[in-house]
């Protein structure tokens, strides 16, 4: 009986899908932290929103953790924040490499860790007329 012997395949890692809101962040580990940072202060600050959104997964996840503490601290206490953690799945797509000129290709589904950080205004600076 013969081995059947494993296909190599080339995997190709898909960015999540998310929608993009005028408030929501998606943080990432290639740009610069203090960019990162001064764009969501000028959301909060230019936007009149009461809130924002920061999104990671992975290895991001230290970085929007980092940056809503950052954002809370620049604040002078004017904001909080509310963490939420989850699961998401990635979708990755595989081709083989023995057959580059294949159109069979599969998918694989994994698991990633997430994090939503939600930067807001406190409510009692609102009613005392900070804002």
């Amino acid at each position: 009986m013969a081995a059947v012997q494993p296909t190599k395949n080339k995997v190709k890692k898909n960015a999540p899908v998310h929608s993009k809101g005028i408030n929501e962040i998606y943080m990432d580990n290639k740009q610069p932290f203090n960019q990162q940072l001064e764009r969501a202060w000028r959301i909060l600050q230019e936007g009149n929103l009461d809130h924002i959104l920061i999104h990671g997964i992975g290895p991001a996840m230290q970085r929007v953790i980092n940056l809503a503490l950052q954002l809370k601290l620049r604040g002078n206490g004017m904001y909080d924040v509310s963490a939420e953690t989850k699961t998401i799945y990635l979708h990755d797509d595989l081709t083989p490499i023995d057959n580059p000129n294949s159109d069979v290709v599969t998918s694989q589904t994994r698991k990633n860790s997430a994090i939503c950080v939600k930067v807001f205004r406190k409510i009692d600076n609102i009613k005392m007329g900070k804002i």
